[in-house]
């Protein structure tokens, strides 16, 4: 079933937002009768029926609702790219795998130090439509390197990704999806050894992500993907 997001899922009836109003009616072509699927990003999953095929203000019956617990965190904290895509793409993919919270973080090798929140929860948004994830990931304002080090109050698995030659052990055999998880990716010009010393005070763990030297987009999908199943 389609799916679409409301946030206050509360009532017997609901309304579907204008924008996906007329995604449902014009481009889905449903009609009055139609079941679909609602998602509030809080865990709530709702099922229901059109019964007003408007196409500014679709009104939903709610017919049942199911709750999922929330996940373990699965927490993700990267040096934003110069490419707008490409960070779009890292929230996209971060939140289809599970990703439930994402710090953008201007190190000092940063090429890009600008970010649109707003925009990225929308493409979090479309991303939950998409995969089922009932829970939207709570996506915070950038900050500086240091602000964060400052900052971050986390108990879990707290790893750092580099490419210099310090010793590392593989992520692979240190994470644990049990557990709550972080993971920072830098800038492609890497962290500095300042940076690294800073992070390693606090108990972030180095660690590889192989033998190849990936692209932030690329380690930053890989990362949350190993950390989700391991």
């Amino acid at each position: 079933m389609p799916r679409f997001y409301v946030p206050e899922l509360v009532n017997e009836e609901v309304e579907l937002s204008e924008m996906d109003s007329k995604h449902a009616i014009r481009v889905l072509r449903m009609k009055t009768g139609n079941s679909l699927t609602l998602l509030d990003g809080k865990g709530l999953m709702a099922y229901g029926t059109i019964v007003d095929e408007n196409q500014k203000k679709t009104k939903i019956k709610v017919e049942s609702a199911e709750f999922y617990d929330p996940p373990k965190k699965l927490v993700l904290a990267f040096s934003p790219t110069k490419s707008n895509d490409r960070n779009d793409w890292i929230i996209e993919k971060g939140t289809e795998i599970g990703m439930t919270e994402c710090f953008p973080v201007y190190a000092q090798n940063s090429e890009r130090r600008k970010w649109n929140n707003e925009r990225m929860h929308k493409i979090a948004i479309s991303a939950i439509k998409q995969s089922g994830n009932p829970w939207l990931p709570n996506l915070h304002e950038a900050q500086s390197f240091t602000s964060f080090m400052e900052s971050i109050n986390f108990n879990g698995l707290k790893f750092i990704a580099h490419c210099n030659e310090d010793q590392k052990t593989d992520l692979k055999n240190q994470i644990n999806a049990l557990k709550d998880q972080i993971i920072l990716i830098g800038p492609e010009g890497d962290f500095t050894s300042n940076e690294l010393t800073k992070a390693k005070s606090i108990g972030f763990e180095f660690v590889s992500l192989g033998e190849n030297t990936l692209r932030t987009e690329t380690a930053c999908v890989a990362a949350l993907s190993l950390m989700k199943l391991g």
